[in-house]
């Protein structure tokens, strides 16, 4: 990586699956692998699993049921950018099963838009989207996120994103979002909570079957 994040923009929500894939309809994107090893032969053409895997999130987050072991592999962990060529690989070589093998890690010239799952705990009376707990259980939605301000490591020079493409597809996510929805509100033992996400009319329905809101008294509203 040719730099280093240093303030970031951070945007929670939840949307129906349906509606992410709106949300998505006339942008320019492409969901890019940069933080794992890829194949050799691996090239930014991607645009359709983000969809895919939030839908299984998604379901298993509105399924009552608690996470088990094996449900970790459902959390959503990728990235998006508008332009390929911001993203380099460079190759290396690793023995495995006593074989070397060849695979390519990411170059980020500029930054990518982060996506992972936010977490919904209750926090001294409070509702956090800043801690999780073990089980996995607290998982309620995505987030989005992106430097606001970055270091160039050759050089030293501080810059802000703003100016960059990828920011202005960030913005542009975020405003068709938060179109598709209202800050959160909810309900727990009498007393109006509000928690720093987004979230759907068409999502609160079916998310209040989530079975950490569940366990801990809290309707959505």
């Amino acid at each position: 990586m040719s730099y280093s994040g240093l303030k970031w923009l951070k945007f929670n929500f939840v949307l129906h699956p349906n509606e992410l894939k709106e949300v998505f309809n006339d942008l320019n994107y492409f969901i890019a692998i940069t933080n794992a090893r890829v194949s050799e032969d691996y090239q930014i053409r991607d645009k359709t699993s983000i969809f895919t895997d939030y839908k299984a999130y998604y379901d298993k987050i509105i399924s009552g049921v608690a996470w088990s072991k094996e449900d970790w592999k459902l959390d959503i962990y990728t990235q998006i950018t508008d332009n390929p060529e911001l993203v380099n690989y460079e190759v290396f070589e690793i023995e495995e099963d006593n074989e070397i093998k060849r695979y390519k890690r990411a170059i980020q010239l500029e930054p990518v838009i982060n996506v992972a799952p936010f977490n919904l705990t209750v926090q001294n009376e409070k509702l956090s989207v800043v801690f999780h707990d073990s089980t996995r259980n607290s998982s309620l939605g995505i987030q989005f996120s992106y430097p606001k301000e970055i270091l160039y490591l050759k050089t030293n020079e501080v810059m802000l994103t703003e100016q960059l493409s990828t920011f202005q597809l960030y913005s542009e996510l975020i405003k068709l979002i938060k179109k598709k929805c209202k800050k959160a509100k909810a309900m727990k033992e009498g007393k109006v909570l509000k928690p720093n996400f987004w979230i759907s009319e068409l999502a609160i329905a079916e998310v209040n079957s989530n079975v950490n809101l569940k366990s801990n008294d809290i309707i959505l509203v």
